[in-house]
């Protein structure tokens, strides 16, 4: 008896820089648990990329990224036997699929969403400047997912809305044009974002992130890890954060529920000093990445590896693309339209054939 299929599963990032420890508890490890019972697509998204960095020096930093980003993630344990990494921009039929879905989403839906302004904001782009691509974000978003018809989409908190917009795509085609795509659910991590450490402009003030500098790197080395965690502070002023600490999420994040709350007894009863409550999350952290850096230097010293799993998997994805792209046209009218027209040429050549 024939084993039914698994289910499948679409994720990805940015090759805008490394990945970090929000990454990490916020997708990543959603990533490991998931891939021997699902049919996973990891997208290297470098289309995505030219939403908030179009420039060509901006763009040449990208092969480099997306190397990274791939030994990062092979590093904390995906496995390239179970998991289909693509390049984005080398399945074009995504592209195809993008421009047949913005036509079933209004402009004043993609208005409302607030990631796409916060996006714009740490590329210091203007509201008024925001481009079409950044604005559509979420459609080649959406194209991404129903390209592999995928049913379970891992992201971070702030991409929530993204997969709301997929799933409103999905229902207004099967509406018009009859059932094709299934409806994605998102799959939001038990630590969706991480606080950014003071490092860089806006610090821990807003959640961890490539783009503002406020990172801790997966690939950071000890001295590194342990400076950033020690940029946190624990009062405000006069006041005490208590749980509003970012230092306490992170605690949350690596030494689990109770070691936090106790740690938050001891920095309020004043028997433990800040910097002793610092080591101990650092020594936390350091437990994950340690094993971490250790697969990935073993990793990135084979020459040629990343690039043969990105060629490997994006063969599969076009393949897997092009049979959705197929089926949307068929489905849409599309493909008999254009074989009406074939069909009326090939009539009229064989008739020029034929003696008067």
């Amino acid at each position: 008896m024939a084993q039914a299929p698994k289910p499948r599963l679409l994720t990805g990032d940015r090759p805008t820089g490394p990945l970090h420890l929000g990454h990490l508890v916020g997708s990543l490890d959603n990533r490991v648990a998931l891939q021997d019972d699902h049919e996973c697509f990891i997208i290297v998204a470098d289309l995505h990329t030219l939403t908030t960095r179009p420039r060509k020096h901006e763009f040449g930093e990208v092969p480099s990224f997306v190397r990274e980003v791939v030994l990062d993630q092979l590093a904390v344990g995906l496995d390239p036997a179970k998991v289909t990494f693509y390049l984005q921009s080398g399945v074009p039929a995504v592209y195809d699929l993008a421009i047949l879905l913005q036509m079933l989403v209004p402009k004043t839906r993609l208005e409302q969403v607030k990631s796409l302004r916060s996006m714009a904001r740490a590329a210091a782009m203007p509201d008024d400047a925001m481009t079409m691509g950044l604005l559509a974000y979420p459609v080649l978003q959406a194209a991404d997912i129903l390209m592999a018809r995928a049913t379970v989409v891992p992201v971070g908190l702030d991409n929530e809305e993204h997969i709301m917009i997929a799933r409103e795509c999905a229902s207004v085609f099967n509406e018009l044009y009859g059932d094709l795509f299934p409806l994605p659910e998102a799959k939001i991590s038990q630590f969706p974002a991480l606080p950014g450490v003071g490092t860089g402009p806006v610090g821990s003030g807003a959640k961890m992130s490539k783009s503002l500098g406020n990172a801790v790197n997966l690939g950071d080395p000890p001295t590194r890890v342990r400076d950033k965690i020690a940029t946190f502070t624990y009062d405000d002023g006069d006041r005490r954060l208590g749980d509003q600490a970012p230092l306490l999420a992170f605690a949350r994040a690596f030494l689990g529920d109770e070691p936090t709350a106790a740690l938050r007894v001891e920095l309020d009863g004043g028997a433990i000093t800040l910097a002793a409550a610092h080591a101990r999350v650092t020594e936390a952290v350091e437990a994950r990445l340690a094993p971490i850096r250790e697969r990935r230097a073993a990793l990135a010293g084979e020459a040629g590896l990343v690039e043969e799993i990105l060629v490997d998997g994006t063969i599969r994805a076009r393949e897997v693309a092009n049979v959705t792209l197929q089926r949307t046209r068929e489905a849409m009218g599309l493909e008999s339209l254009w074989g009406g027209l074939v069909a009326a040429t090939e009539a009229r050549a064989k008739a020029r054939r034929k003696p008067y």
